[in-house]
């Protein structure tokens, strides 16, 4: 051991023993409470029936042109939801690609580190080209079994097949690869899905015209099972063809190819696409006469079929086009960068027209300081209860009005929409943290400070897909129902002083989790306090919030003030790397001890009386995004913690409900005494709570909680703060006095 010791500075794995540290250094990403896209079979069912909820300027054209068809009184329909809440036109392949990775492992001799196929190609300027697709794969899975089921899985003509169609599939994402060659004796099925194989092969690398004449040459040999698809292929390589080099020549020859595949029997495979081809050539042909045709039947009353390929190619057609189409021109508008102008553009457009999609428009890129907002907050009024616009307008007049209207008018406003049976979940949150914010006490603000996260079914924690579970600021109902702190109300909490703070941690109608939440961030705030009174209360709610450490938490409770309460309040902080005074950059300790994750601040203690620099709270925008910052809140910039920004350029800021604003003093003035690593009021005046602990520690040889505190305090001064050497002194102390201790042996290195 003395050995080691003479390394001094070390910075191995090793030296994490017991403790899961986050390589993020960071708090742990929030669930989502406000999505723009319908989730789950009821709000796309709802959504087919034209209840679009608050239009969502970020939902992508698909979902922006179903908000238009239904603001404009046309019909969307389960076909068009179905088409347009899907991927446009092809999916990746990842499933599908999934199962043909197992699918070969059924072969014996098969490569065994296959686990992923690369499916695009690099292209011009850092972009990537999609080459293969899920038909692709799934055709390849339904070969191999279909090979394996009539020939076997170790037949030596199974194992060239797969062979085969892996340097296929290597061709998806790299250039010149070529095929192995066949065995001289290879059965006439397996030559034939060679022919197959490498015309495909020729089609994913460019060669089009080799490609074609492969897949003619297939449909010409009648004995060959891929003959059906032949003619469809060999269209659709002339085509790829015709594209690639623009010119009459080419174009003329992919209509010639379409036109057989045309003139096929009913049931030809691929016979179906033959429009599609043909809009395909339309589009690069006569651009400006294909905007027309598609514009007048995606504004059909009832949604046309094939509607996700017709509108991917008006909206790419709409964009080149000298002068935007109604339906192209309001999506764009909404999704203008160019806020201003977009609102000029979009009010003159509803003083033109009328119509509600452009009073929606306007009303989503309106911001209160604007000299058209009350004119458009008083048409918001006028939109009636019936009208698809009624949600969004509701939501933009109450957001453009906060500071004219009398709270209580608000309040009752919005606790009329919530008590609609109708809301998407999305929805339902955005009003509920409305109405957080016009809470009129804190039991009025606990009824409205939560929300239900979108969780995946079965789900046991809301969030484990995202992070360890248990964390993410989520708990459950006893109903089973998942509830969260919605941003708003993290932002309200933490500005709230301590005694507020310890009601909510104590109001047992708040899920357990939650609950602890509150309980270790007012724990934090009190010891930074030095208020014993409160840090007795926190550490007895905590007995039964975090039972892991009951112990440590009974002991803090019978100890009276004086330097051996305050050890035990830190020595307990050394045990919880990830707590902090404010819920923004907190992140809930999981499992055991030793599995607490996070790192550890720098906690520094200002002696009573002695805090006098500026307040600094968190930035809203943390709440949103996930980071902490500590700018004063006359610094920030307008931050969305309602919509979070899904809702449009025109931010809803944060407004603190009158209990939290009369409670502001009293939190200004005890945050004045929180610092952490020489950030904050007066570090200079400070003291490191972890060097506290040291001290005590040292004068204190025969406390049994003393080598595991030198132990902690190794890894706080490589995670949190390293006063005056504090790990190399601890190392030292430990090594020195406690040779033996099992947490000495735990501990063969510091970080200095």
């Amino acid at each position: 051991m003395r050995g080691w010791r003479s390394a001094g500075v070390l910075v191995l794995a090793v030296a994490l023993v017991g403790t899961r540290v986050l390589a993020s250094g960071g708090p742990p990403p929030m669930p989502h409470y406000v999505q723009s896209t319908p989730q789950d079979a009821a709000e796309r069912a709802a959504l087919a029936d034209g209840r679009i909820g608050i239009v969502k300027v970020d939902a992508g054209d698909a979902l922006l042109y179903l908000d238009w068809r239904a603001l404009n009184g046309l019909t969307i329909g389960p076909a068009a939801t179905r088409a347009l809440t899907n991927p446009c036109c092809g999916s990746r392949p990842d499933r599908t690609m999934m199962d043909w990775v197992a699918a070969r492992r059924a072969v014996a001799g098969a490569q065994p580190d296959v686990f992923y196929i690369a499916t695009e190609r690099e292209g011009p300027d850092y972009t990537a080209i999609p080459t293969c697709f899920d038909d692709a794969f799934a055709t390849a899975t339904a070969t191999l079994n279909d090979r394996v089921r009539r020939y076997g899985a170790g037949s030596a003509a199974v194992r060239a097949w797969l062979a085969g169609q892996d340097a296929v599939f290597e061709a998806c994402s790299k250039p010149g690869v070529t095929l192995p060659a066949l065995p001289a004796d290879a059965p006439a099925w397996l030559r034939a899905d060679r022919a197959y194989q490498l015309a495909a092969l020729a089609l994913y690398d460019g060669r089009y015209g080799d490609a074609a004449s492969r897949f003619a040459g297939i449909v010409r040999d009648a004995g060959s099972p891929w003959a059906r698809t032949g003619l469809y292929l060999e269209a659709r390589a002339i085509l790829r063809g015709a594209l690639a080099t623009p010119d009459p020549a080419g174009f003329a020859g992919a209509h010639a190819a379409i036109n057989r595949l045309a003139a096929a029997p009913a049931g030809t495979f691929g016979r179906g696409e033959v429009g599609r081809m043909r809009q395909i050539l339309e589009y690069h042909e006569h651009p400006a006469q294909l905007l027309a045709r598609l514009g007048g039947q995606l504004g059909e009353r009832a949604p046309i079929p094939d509607i996700a390929a017709a509108l991917r190619d008006y909206m790419t057609l709409a964009d080149k086009a000298t002068a935007r189409p109604e339906e192209a021109d309001w999506i764009r508008t909404l999704q203008s960068r160019k806020r201003e102008e977009a609102l000029v553009h979009a009010a003159a457009r509803w003083a033109a027209t009328h119509k509600s999609a452009w009073l929606v428009a306007a009303l989503t890129l309106a911001q209160s300081g604007d000299a058209s907002a009350p004119a458009l907050a008083r048409a918001a009024e006028a939109v009636a209860p019936d009208d698809p616009a009624w949600l969004t307008a509701r939501y933009h007049a109450i957001r453009l009005t906060l500071a004219s209207t009398d709270p209580a008018i608000t309040r009752a406003s919005v606790e009329r929409v919530l008590a609609r049976q109708d809301l998407a979940l999305s929805d339902r949150n955005i009003f509920t943290a409305v109405r957080a914010q016009f809470a009129t006490s804190l039991a009025d603000f606990a009824q409205a400070m939560l929300r239900s996260p979108y969780c995946e079914p079965g789900s046991a924690t809301c969030v484990e897909a995202i992070w360890p579970g248990g964390e993410g600021l989520v708990g459950r109902l006893p109903s089973g129902r998942f509830v969260g702190f919605g941003a708003e109300s993290r932002a309200i909490i933490d500005r709230l002083p301590l005694a507020e703070r310890i009601a909510l941690a104590a109001d047992i109608a708040i899920p357990r989790e939650l609950r602890l939440d509150l309980a270790l961030t007012g724990y934090g705030r009190a010891v930074q306090l030095q208020d014993h009174v409160a840090i007795d209360r926190l550490a007895t709610l905590l007995t039964t919030l975090l039972p892991q450490l009951a112990p440590d938490w009974r002991r803090i409770v019978r100890t009276a003030p004086g330097a051996d309460k305050q050890f035990a309040e830190a020595f307990v902080m050394a045990k919880i790397p990830s707590i902090r005074v404010d819920l923004t950059d907190y992140a809930r300790p999981v499992g055991t001890v030793p599995q607490f994750a996070g790192y550890w601040v720098d906690w520094l203690v200002i002696p009573r009386g002695r805090a006098t620099a500026a307040v600094r709270f968190p930035l809203a925008g943390a709440y949103d995004v996930g980071f902490y910052d500590v700018p004063s809140d006359d610094q920030q910039e307008p931050i969305d913690l309602t919509c979070l920004s899904h809702c449009g350029p025109g931010g809803f800021p944060l407004r603190l409900p009158g209990f939290a604003v009369a409670g502001l003093p009293r939190a200004q003035a005890e945050r004045r005494y929180f610092v952490f690593g020489g950030a904050g009021p007066n570090p200079r005046l400070a003291h490191s709570l972890w060097g506290d602990m040291l001290a005590y520690v040292r004068a204190h040889p025969g406390d049994p909680r003393s080598p595991e505190a030198l132990y902690r305090l190794i890894r706080v001064a490589r995670w949190g703060g390293n006063h005056d050497h504090l790990g190399k002194r601890a190392f030292h102390l430990l090594h020195d006095r406690y040779p033996r201790s099992v947490w000495t042996r735990r501990s063969p290195y510091y970080y200095d």
